[in-house]
Order: structure tokens, then sequence, then C-alpha cells
């Protein structure tokens, strides 16, 4: 809720506190931070409920959508137990060059591809990404040989690689960092629900050997990619871009959380503007900063061992 005033010509923000049922204002300094004089308490009922309502909307959809990503990546060990090497003549060298041509793409791109959030709202960005990796899963079903197949596993590599990234920011602009961990770890449990039951969807897919003169292997990327592009496409009209711009919450709850992110982003010493262009000086604070490089350091001791594990068993 916001009004102007003429002789101030600044803008205010109303909010409410829920502890004495009464309305008051708080004036932003000119970057849209906060001081300790204007911060209001919002660990109430009220902020849980909204809390709620964004979890129930955002956070399944998300974890969907990785689920997809993984499943996407992960299919070709199904598709080798369905027969792929025979078929396209495979030796055990070329199968492990096809799985490990993925990650060169996925990693180099990941940085840049959210950058592009800086001009793309996430919907449309992360639309783009996924209708793409679709297309590029259900052509892998129609490769002829090695070289096809490596051409199409650096795509995916490459139309994969800005999801992660967009997903992780798309949460921290509704989300307080000490509320973002708990939605991560959800999100992030969808690469292990993947593997769940990927084996046996798999499985199922498989039983269309002969239908339309196409092995079974070709029909599990082809069935999968086709899945994944239609949900790609539907994030136009179903994931919500921001607080701002979402339909399923009232004025008042768009206020409540946009004044908690400005909380958390800090006071009038430290709030940074998001719609300030880019900085050399950015990059070169973030590089700087050792909480950054341990976190890295635990993503990577992390990572390795899950795909290392995921390499062996699709080679295995």
């Amino acid at each position: 809720m916001s009004a102007t005033d003429d002789k101030k010509d600044v803008t205010t923000f109303e909010y409410a506190d829920h502890s004495t049922d009464t309305v008051e204002k708080a004036t932003p300094t000119d970057h849209g931070g906060l001081d300790e004089t204007d911060l209001p308490d919002y660990h109430d009922k009220q902020t849980a409920r909204i809390l709620r309502k964004v979890d129930y909307r955002l956070v399944p959809m998300l974890t969907l959508l990785y689920l997809l990503a993984f499943l996407d990546r992960g299919n070709i060990g199904n598709a080798k137990v369905a027969g792929m090497n025979e078929d396209l003549n495979l030796t055990g060298a070329e199968y492990n060059l096809a799985l490990t041509v993925f990650f060169f793409p996925y990693a180099i791109f990941e940085v840049p591809s959210n950058i592009v959030l800086k001009l793309i709202r996430p919907s449309v960005w992360m639309m783009i990404l996924m209708v793409s990796w679709g297309i590029v899963m259900t052509c892998q079903g129609l490769v002829q040989n090695h070289n096809h197949l490596y051409v199409t596993r650096i795509l995916l590599g490459l139309t994969e690689s800005g999801f992660f990234p967009a997903a992780t920011y798309l949460l921290t602009t509704w989300y307080c960092r000490f509320e973002v961990q708990t939605r991560l770890a959800v999100f992030f449990s969808a690469a292990s629900l993947a593997g769940a039951f990927s084996g046996l969807l798999a499985f199922g897919i498989e039983k269309m050997e002969g239908v339309g003169g196409l092995e079974g292997w070709r029909w599990i990327f082809i069935l999968e990619g086709i899945v994944t592009v239609v949900i790609g496409a539907s994030l136009y009209w179903t994931l919500p871009d921001s607080p701002a711009t979402c339909s399923f919450l009232t004025a008042d709850e768009k206020d409540i959380i946009e004044r908690r992110l400005m909380q958390d982003a800090g006071t009038k010493a430290g709030h940074v503007n998001t719609h300030d262009g880019f900085q050399w000086h950015f990059l070169r604070e973030a590089l700087l900063e050792w909480k950054i490089w341990f976190a890295v350091i635990i993503y990577w001791g992390n990572s390795v061992s899950i795909d290392f594990d995921y390499e062996h068993e699709l080679s295995s």
C-alpha cells in the first residue's frame, strides 16, 4: 500500500502492527533500506499463513521441474539397459564419453545463464530452458550413432545449465535468507526422488518396443522429452515471477513480503538495489567473500560424491 506525500514528495509504505491492530507508516530511505527505527515484526501467524501460500504455489512446482531435469539427464542409463548400446554399436568408452560431455557446458554456462534474468522474467527464461531441453531430449530418441548422441548430450547440458541457478535465485526473491535453506532442501530432494522411480518408469515405457517402428529405449527419450516440453510451456502462465506481480496474494500480503525482503537485504548502510546495472566491483566483492568459497568447498565435496556415484551407476 503506497501513497505520495505532496509536501515531501517521498513514497511511504503502510504495514500492520498486529500486536496492537493499528496501522503505522514507515518511510524508507532514498535507497529503499530500513533502519532500526522502522523494522516491523513479521514473526506472527499472518506471516506464517502468507509463507504457506507461497510454499504451496512455488516449492512443489520447482521440485517437479527439477525432478524432470534429473530424469532427462539420467535416463540414458535406462536406455542403455533397454539396448541402446547394442543398437548404436557403442563401445564402453563411447558411452562413458557421452555421459561426461554433458557436464562441460553444464558447468560453463550456469553463471552466464543467470545473468539473463536481469533481462527476462524468470517464468519466460525457465520456460525457454525447459522447452529447449525437452526438444533435445526428444531428438535424443532419434540418434543413429555415437556422434549424434554426443551432440544431444552437449546440448542437453547447455540447456539444463541455467535451470538450477534460476530456480535458486527465484526462491531468494520470495524468502528471507533464514527461510531459503528449508525450501532448497525440499527442492534439492527431487534429484533423489528422480532416481527412486526413473527405472520403474523406463521399464513401463520400454514395453512400447516396436511401436512406430522404434525401439523401446527411443521411446524413453521421446516420451519424457514431450512431457518436459508440455510442462515447460505451461510455466509462462503458472510460474510466479515475483511477489509484486503474482496473482495469488492480496495487496497487503505482497507488501508484507516485500517489506520482509527489504529488511533481510540490510539496513540503510547495507541495502543493495536489485535494479542496479552490473558493476565490476560487485564481482570483485563476491570473489573476495570467504563464505562463498567455503560454500563452494562444501558443495564441491557433496557434488563429487554424488556425480561419481551417478556416473558409476549409469556405466554399470
